[in-house]
């Protein structure tokens, strides 16, 4: 056999000679150390002596002239992952928010580690199974030291990570609004430690409505004596659309305080427009159906016009959590009072109340009176009661 492979690279040597003799010196010395270092590397590989001892193996030639070869030393530490103890000394599960996520909701499990184990559950483990008695109810649960909550969803009776508008559906539920209770009595009875978020539409106006213009006379005095009715020691932090009657509005509550000259703050997302979503059908719909009153009203107690608005939860959750509790948290104060609008308003009174408030506008002419609204207590814990609350002697008006 070595004689045989000793002729055969003979042979190609002598042709390699053969062919660099016919292109000239230069190029058939290059050639032929070029082909001398694959036969050498040949002379290894194709040894079917050396392969059939295993001698390749040691070989360090092989393993030098790859070097990824040499590191074979990190695959080898493989074996060290598998108990998982480079895992808990570097923490990368820990780290990267894998084990434990609440994210892995989203793939029906709950991973953590105990006892240096990785152990796996289904998420009715911690919370039980989700079914149609239960759809809709939230659960918190403490996993590896902190509070998760999840939601039984009601489309796919999952569980599945709670949001702001789970949470505050959660709370409306339980504060079961069916009637305007008087702002003053709220504001009362407000405990230490509470905060407090009142939305009201603005006080009394004239028959003109747009941007500039103003209360009327009555809405003024309205305005300074519901004040009056809040006067205590705590500070309000005051919040108004961009329009001029909805500052006015805030500005005289506060002088009935008897906090003389302050000023709110403007919070665009507080104009009549927040729930429209489409204006083009909007004014559409409102030019051929009666009027916006009729269109906002149908549209929340009917579901016509859907297209033209926002969903109510997610939009009402998105005002409430996303600009008006950020405004008086920042602001340190313990009570914020926010003035809007009617086409604002009704819609966050029938969120509140789960439509059990008759502001049906298109069939029994009731609507929102001026200075009535919501309010939101919210308890240290985070828990969030829920009122529809009134100014005025009523809640409602009637056209």
């Amino acid at each position: 056999m070595k004689r045989l492979l000793l002729g055969v690279l003979l042979a190609i040597l002598l042709a390699a000679c053969d062919d660099a003799n016919s292109t000239g010196a230069d190029s058939s010395r290059a050639d032929v150390r070029d082909s001398v270092v694959v036969v050498d590397s040949l002379r290894l590989i194709d040894s079917v002596r050396v392969k059939d001892s295993l001698k390749i193996v040691d070989s360090v030639l092989v393993r030098d002239s790859l070097k990824i070869k040499d590191s074979v030393n990190v695959i080898d530490s493989v074996r060290i992952i598998d108990s998982l103890n480079i895992v808990d000394s570097i923490h990368v599960i820990d780290s990267l928010h894998i084990i434990d996520s609440v994210h892995v909701i989203d793939s029906v499990k709950i991973t953590e580690i105990e006892h240096d184990t990785l152990v796996v559950h289904d998420v009715e483990f911690y919370l039980g199974e989700c079914t149609e008695e239960n759809s809709s109810v939230i659960k918190s649960v403490e996993i590896k030291d902190e509070e998760r909550s999840f939601v039984c969803d009601r489309s796919t009776l999952l569980w599945r990570i709670a949001n702001a508008v789970d949470s505050n559906n959660m709370y409306i539920a339980q504060s079961a609004v069916t009637d305007f209770v008087d702002l003053e009595t709220v504001v009362q009875n407000l405990a230490e430690g509470e905060k407090l978020v009142i939305v009201l539409r603005h006080a009394e106006r004239g028959d003109k409505y747009g941007m500039m213009d103003p209360l009327n006379e009555n809405g003024f005095e309205q305005s300074e004596e519901l004040g009056k009715t809040l006067a205590g020691e705590t500070p309000f932090y005051y919040g108004a659309s961009q329009f001029v009657r909805a500052h006015q509005t805030c500005n005289k509550m506060a002088d009935g305080r008897g906090e003389i000259g302050a000023l709110a703050d403007t919070i665009a997302e507080l104009n009549d427009d927040w729930f429209v979503k489409d204006k083009k059908a909007y004014d559409a719909y409102k030019d051929g159906n009666g009027g916006s009153w009729k269109v906002a009203s149908r549209w929340l107690y009917e579901s016509a016009f859907v297209d033209a608005f926002y969903g109510l939860a997610e939009r009402s959750t998105e005002l409430l959590d996303g600009y008006l509790i950020p405004a008086l948290e920042k602001s340190e104060k313990s009570v914020g009072l926010f003035v809007s609008h009617d086409l604002v308003m009704v819609p966050l009174v029938a969120y509140v109340s789960s439509k059990s408030i008759d502001l049906k506008y298109y069939s029994t002419k009731q609507w929102l009176n001026y200075l009535a609204g919501i309010a939101v207590v919210i308890k240290p814990d985070g828990i969030r009661v829920f009122y529809a609350v009134q100014g005025l002697e009523s809640g409602i008006m009637k056209k």
